[in-house]
């Protein structure tokens, strides 16, 4: 059950299940129990995809829907690892395709919105928190009224704890089926939330599909990426403002000290601003992101970047903790109907906890 907006209760987040990936085990078989527990629900965030080809496009749904699935084929013969061999055998202990796979671990490219904020409190503890917006337009159910996406994500969402040596080596908010990352924690070294970014570069991507490698990363394994590698907030700093993507994004990154909160805008190949956490600037106590550059107006239908900073500015810094950004998170239209979860984090306490979030009426539909 999704939890009432604006009552942060930690327990409501015993609703997302958590899954302990073993590092240290075969690529091919460490999702095998995430896969078998979530198949149908997977096939079913597999088929909005299908129904929204078909509604748009009408007879020639099916067509571009096995055009799509021709190109995850190709696809899967150069995924980098250990993303292949672990999105093959979710495959096959799902008893589904790996091109189905591929498809979902590749759809984070095409729709999706969020609302991302660290904060730092009056002792200089960074709080960090994001809700993940994501299915605007794939289909409107009229009677939850809400996207029929969303609804089917929620149900894929889940909690994982990767483990190397028996330890927490790191942890991760994902959907079942995704292999990458886009809410993480270190344990005592940074949280992590990547949100998109318009003007992505189709033509990188389809070089890749027709076989042209490249050394570029997905913004969802590029975040698993740098939860394996860095240790630091500086090192994931450096490491997300230079590999190259396929397409621009939004990291936000929070550290252990004063000051280490940052907003990377990212282009395919390299960094066009970072904004950190100033406390000698007027609320310059937290860095929020949505969707729209540091520059540049939001669109008028999706204004989220104003409303938040209202939102944190009344709370004030005396506040921030992880019930005062929840409760910001819970603020319409940071909240709205694509909203898929809240996640809020501490590095040092190692806390991650994720609800899965409703929007009651009236509540903006993006």
């Amino acid at each position: 059950m999704a939890n009432v907006p604006g009552v942060y209760d930690p327990a409501g987040a015993l609703s997302v299940p958590w899954f302990n990936i073993n590092l240290d085990e075969d690529p091919r078989t460490r999702w095998a129990l995430v896969a078998q527990s979530k198949r149908q629900e997977l096939l079913d965030t597999l088929a909005t995809v299908h129904d929204f080809i078909a509604t748009l496009l009408g007879d020639f749904g099916g067509l571009i829907w096995d055009m799509l699935l021709d190109m995850m084929e190709d696809a899967v013969l150069h995924l980098p690892e250990p993303y292949k061999s672990e999105i093959l055998g979710f495959a096959e202990a799902a008893n589904i395709t790996p091109q189905q796979v591929t498809l979902l671990n590749l759809f984070y490219e095409i729709s999706k919105g969020c609302t991302s904020i660290v904060a730092e409190d009056p002792n200089g503890k960074i709080f960090h928190a994001r809700n993940q917006d994501f299915g605007t337009f794939f289909i409107w159910n009229t009677t939850l009224e809400t996207w029929q996406q969303t609804i089917a994500l929620k149900k894929i969402l889940i909690n994982v704890n990767y483990m190397k040596g028996g330890q927490v080596f790191y942890k991760g908010v994902t959907f079942a089926g995704h292999m990458g990352v886009l809410t993480g924690l270190k344990p005592h070294a940074f949280t992590l939330s990547t949100n998109s970014r318009a003007g992505s570069d189709w033509s990188l991507l389809m070089d890749w599909f027709a076989g042209q490698e490249n050394g570029r990363r997905e913004l969802i394994w590029a975040d698993r990426d740098v939860l394996e590698k860095a240790n630091s907030y500086s090192e994931a700093i450096e490491y997300l403002s230079t590999t190259p993507l396929f397409a621009g994004g939004y990291f936000i990154v929070g550290g252990t000290k004063s000051g280490e909160g940052a907003v990377i805008t990212r282009n395919a190949n390299g960094t066009d601003h970072i904004e950190k956490i100033d406390t000698t600037k007027p609320n310059g106590w937290y860095v929020l992101e949505t969707n729209y550059d540091w520059d540049k107006p939001e669109f008028y239908l999706d204004a989220r970047i104003g409303p938040g900073n209202d939102c944190m500015q009344r709370m004030t810094r005396a506040n921030v903790g992880l019930e005062g950004l929840y409760q910001v998170l819970s603020s319409k239209p940071n909240l709205n109907k694509a909203t898929v979860y809240t996640c809020v984090m501490q590095v040092d306490d190692i806390v991650m906890q994720s609800f899965i979030r409703d929007c009651p009426n009236p509540c903006w539909f993006v």
